[in-house]
Protein backbone atom coordinates (compact mmCIF):
# COMPACT_ATOMS: atom_id res chain seq x y z
CA UNK A 1 0.00 0.00 0.00
CA UNK A 2 1.32 3.94 -0.43
CA UNK A 3 1.91 5.60 2.69
CA UNK A 4 -1.06 7.78 2.28
CA UNK A 5 -4.01 4.95 2.42
CA UNK A 6 -5.49 2.78 4.84
CA UNK A 7 -5.04 -0.51 4.76
CA UNK A 8 -8.11 -3.16 3.59
CA UNK A 9 -9.23 -6.10 4.91
CA UNK A 10 -8.51 -8.57 3.06
CA UNK A 11 -10.82 -11.49 1.66
CA UNK A 12 -10.71 -15.07 3.21
CA UNK A 13 -10.84 -18.04 0.67
CA UNK A 14 -10.19 -21.32 0.66
CA UNK A 15 -11.13 -24.56 -1.26
CA UNK A 16 -10.77 -28.38 0.42
CA UNK A 17 -11.20 -30.20 -3.21
CA UNK A 18 -8.44 -27.90 -4.23
CA UNK A 19 -5.98 -28.22 -1.13
CA UNK A 20 -6.46 -32.41 -1.41
CA UNK A 21 -5.47 -32.02 -5.33
CA UNK A 22 -2.81 -29.23 -4.28
CA UNK A 23 0.88 -31.11 -3.80
CA UNK A 24 2.25 -28.22 -2.51
CA UNK A 25 1.15 -24.99 -1.28
CA UNK A 26 2.03 -22.77 -4.02
CA UNK A 27 0.31 -25.23 -6.51
CA UNK A 28 -2.82 -25.09 -4.19
CA UNK A 29 -2.25 -21.18 -4.78
CA UNK A 30 -2.30 -20.98 -8.33
CA UNK A 31 -5.41 -23.54 -8.98
CA UNK A 32 -7.21 -21.78 -6.40
CA UNK A 33 -6.90 -18.62 -8.04
CA UNK A 34 -7.70 -19.84 -11.96
CA UNK A 35 -9.61 -17.32 -13.82
CA UNK A 36 -10.33 -15.05 -11.13
CA UNK A 37 -9.65 -11.91 -10.57
CA UNK A 38 -8.24 -12.26 -7.02
CA UNK A 39 -4.72 -10.87 -5.56
CA UNK A 40 -3.03 -13.18 -2.75
CA UNK A 41 -2.18 -10.47 -0.26
CA UNK A 42 -1.10 -10.74 3.10
CA UNK A 43 0.27 -14.24 4.98
CA UNK A 44 -0.78 -15.62 1.52
CA UNK A 45 1.66 -13.51 -0.34
CA UNK A 46 4.38 -13.83 1.98
CA UNK A 47 4.09 -17.60 1.77
CA UNK A 48 3.96 -17.34 -2.42
CA UNK A 49 6.63 -15.45 -2.24
CA UNK A 50 8.91 -17.87 -0.41
CA UNK A 51 9.21 -15.16 2.77
CA UNK A 52 8.01 -17.31 5.57
CA UNK A 53 7.65 -21.13 6.16
CA UNK A 54 4.20 -22.14 4.96
CA UNK A 55 1.58 -22.89 6.89
CA UNK A 56 -1.18 -25.92 6.70
CA UNK A 57 -4.30 -23.84 6.61
CA UNK A 58 -6.29 -23.38 3.55
CA UNK A 59 -7.49 -20.15 4.34
CA UNK A 60 -5.92 -17.69 1.36
CA UNK A 61 -5.99 -14.03 2.15
CA UNK A 62 -7.14 -12.13 -1.03
CA UNK A 63 -8.17 -8.72 -2.48
CA UNK A 64 -9.62 -8.16 -5.88
CA UNK A 65 -7.34 -6.62 -8.63
CA UNK A 66 -9.84 -3.95 -8.40
CA UNK A 67 -9.29 -3.02 -4.85
CA UNK A 68 -5.98 -3.30 -5.59
CA UNK A 69 -6.14 -0.50 -8.64
CA UNK A 70 -7.90 1.68 -6.81
CA UNK A 71 -5.74 1.94 -3.89
CA UNK A 72 -2.22 1.71 -5.34
CA UNK A 73 -1.57 -1.52 -4.08
CA UNK A 74 1.38 -3.23 -6.17
CA UNK A 75 0.60 -5.74 -7.97
CA UNK A 76 2.88 -8.81 -9.53
CA UNK A 77 2.25 -11.67 -11.64
CA UNK A 78 4.37 -15.11 -11.11
CA UNK A 79 3.36 -17.68 -13.06
CA UNK A 80 -0.08 -16.73 -14.02
CA UNK A 81 -1.12 -15.50 -9.92
CA UNK A 82 -1.42 -12.26 -9.10
CA UNK A 83 0.13 -11.24 -5.74
CA UNK A 84 1.47 -8.03 -3.98
CA UNK A 85 4.93 -7.73 -4.28
CA UNK A 86 7.30 -7.84 -1.69
CA UNK A 87 7.74 -4.39 -0.84
CA UNK A 88 4.20 -4.24 -0.36
CA UNK A 89 3.92 -7.56 1.35
CA UNK A 90 6.36 -6.64 4.08
CA UNK A 91 4.15 -3.31 4.76
CA UNK A 92 1.57 -4.82 4.81
CA UNK A 93 2.39 -7.34 7.16
CA UNK A 94 3.51 -4.83 9.04
CA UNK A 95 0.46 -2.47 9.02
CA UNK A 96 -1.43 -5.29 10.23
CA UNK A 97 -1.35 -5.94 14.04
CA UNK A 98 -3.65 -9.20 14.03
CA UNK A 99 -0.82 -10.92 12.25
CA UNK A 100 1.33 -13.78 13.61
CA UNK A 101 4.65 -12.26 14.58
CA UNK A 102 6.43 -15.16 13.36
CA UNK A 103 5.52 -14.16 9.79
CA UNK A 104 6.50 -11.08 10.21
CA UNK A 105 10.19 -12.39 11.50
CA UNK A 106 10.37 -14.95 8.44
CA UNK A 107 9.58 -12.33 6.02
CA UNK A 108 12.02 -9.48 7.34
CA UNK A 109 14.96 -12.01 7.95
CA UNK A 110 14.71 -13.39 4.63
CA UNK A 111 14.90 -9.78 3.37
CA UNK A 112 17.79 -9.00 5.79
CA UNK A 113 20.32 -12.46 4.59
CA UNK A 114 19.23 -11.40 1.24
CA UNK A 115 20.52 -8.28 0.75
CA UNK A 116 19.93 -5.98 4.13
CA UNK A 117 16.41 -5.01 3.44
CA UNK A 118 17.99 -3.05 -0.30
CA UNK A 119 14.20 -3.71 -1.75
CA UNK A 120 12.13 -2.60 0.91
CA UNK A 121 10.82 0.63 1.44
CA UNK A 122 8.99 0.98 4.58
CA UNK A 123 6.39 3.35 4.76
CA UNK A 124 6.32 5.93 6.97
CA UNK A 125 3.42 4.88 9.31
CA UNK A 126 5.37 1.32 9.53
CA UNK A 127 8.62 2.60 10.59
CA UNK A 128 7.75 2.23 14.00
CA UNK A 129 6.74 -1.56 13.79
CA UNK A 130 9.67 -2.11 11.19
CA UNK A 131 12.52 -0.45 13.90
CA UNK A 132 10.19 -3.12 16.51
CA UNK A 133 10.81 -6.22 14.47
CA UNK A 134 14.44 -5.46 12.94
CA UNK A 135 16.74 -6.37 15.82
CA UNK A 136 14.53 -10.13 15.99
CA UNK A 137 14.39 -10.78 12.46
CA UNK A 138 18.15 -10.08 12.47
CA UNK A 139 18.73 -12.53 14.80
CA UNK A 140 16.17 -14.72 13.64
CA UNK A 141 18.21 -17.47 12.19
CA UNK A 142 20.87 -17.52 14.47
CA UNK A 143 18.59 -18.06 17.37
CA UNK A 144 17.03 -21.54 15.70
CA UNK A 145 18.70 -24.89 16.94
Amino acid sequence: MSAETTMIQPHIISDETIWNQSDFKALYFQNLLKNTNYVLCSVSAAEYLGLCNCTTETETYVLSKEECIANNIQIVTTDGTLHTSVNQTINDLLADKTIDEQVIFESLADQYFKNNYADLTITPDNQDAFNYYKPMAEMYYHSEI
